[in-house]
């Protein structure tokens, strides 16, 4: 009984090893997964923006989109219609948009763009002032066939101290591969700066951009004692006297006009009072792919 038991085991240990070799082998020969794009376009924004401002440009936020297509589905020329309705009614009905390429300025609830050749778009938007807090949908609606829609979610924070310092928003991307052109929001934040004014620039993002007026300024301005708001634009390699809020934020957008070339560009940002505290960041451009 024993010698029969013991060939059974035998048996069956040996069926095991074989079960167990072919299933080593069966994961070694597997082919390795390889990532693939689920939906033929996406839609990237920063997620969520402080809402910030002094006077009349209090509760003003800003957000930076872009859309990456499949450039063999959506590609050259291809429009593009981005809205952001939700988000049109939280801000009072005061949406900007902003184009790099070809530079335009318009209002509303939404812009038209055109995909480049790797089919790729960037618009920035200035929301309010008078934004409220929460959740807001934007769209990319594409207006060629196949007619899809794509989606992602951007939320306006109530107002509140951040960590000091300054940074780009994105502080990467793609240039536009029709005119080289780029987007970013520069956000400072200076502890105890309430009111302060603060100087923000790069030279070096300027002579990267070489084609007139190579860098545009926004900022959204309140005036004292009055509700009245200016999204004001200047160009050159600075913009000066932009006004921290009582928590001591501030935000410019950037716009690479065009002709801009790839590569890192320091930022910085200066108190211009006592005590002259700066902060410096870097915003990097990379050249025109399928992203």
């Amino acid at each position: 009984m024993k010698s029969r038991n013991f060939s059974v085991a035998v048996v069956v240990l040996a069926s095991s090893w074989f079960l167990l070799a072919g299933t080593a082998s069966a994961h070694g020969t597997a082919p390795t997964p390889t990532a693939s794009r689920t939906a033929t376009c996406v839609v990237e924004s920063l997620s969520s923006f402080v809402a910030q401002g002094e006077f009349g440009a209090s509760a003003t936020a800003a957000d930076i989109i872009q859309v990456e297509c499949n450039p063999e589905v959506y590609g050259t020329g291809s429009p593009i219609r981005i809205t952001a309705n939700q988000l049109l009614s939280r801000c009072n009905s005061k949406l900007t948009w902003i184009v790099p390429n070809p530079f335009s300025r318009s209002t509303g609830n939404g812009v038209t763009v055109k995909l480049d050749a790797d089919g790729n778009a960037t618009v920035a938007v200035v929301a309010g002032p008078e934004c409220q807090v929460g959740e807001s949908l934007i769209s990319a609606h594409m207006l060629l066939e196949p007619f899809e829609t794509f989606t992602t979610p951007f939320t306006v924070l109530p107002p509140k101290p951040t960590a000091p310092g300054v940074e780009a928003l994105p502080d990467e991307q793609v240039e536009d591969a029709f005119s080289s052109g780029v987007a970013t929001i520069i956000q400072a934040e200076f502890n105890k700066g309430s009111e302060k004014l603060v100087h923000i620039g790069s030279e070096e993002l300027f002579a990267r951009c070489r084609v007139a007026p190579k860098l545009r300024w926004f900022q959204q301005i309140g005036f004292p004692g009055t509700t009245a708001t200016e999204l004001r634009e200047t160009t050159g390699p600075e913009v000066t006297k932009v006004q921290l809020d009582n928590d001591g934020n501030a935000f410019v957008i950037a716009i690479g006009d065009s002709s801009c070339a790839d590569g890192p560009s320091l930022i910085e940002a200066d108190l211009e009072s006592k005590p002259f505290t700066t902060y410096t960041t870097e915003f990097d451009i990379e050249a025109p792919r399928p992203t």
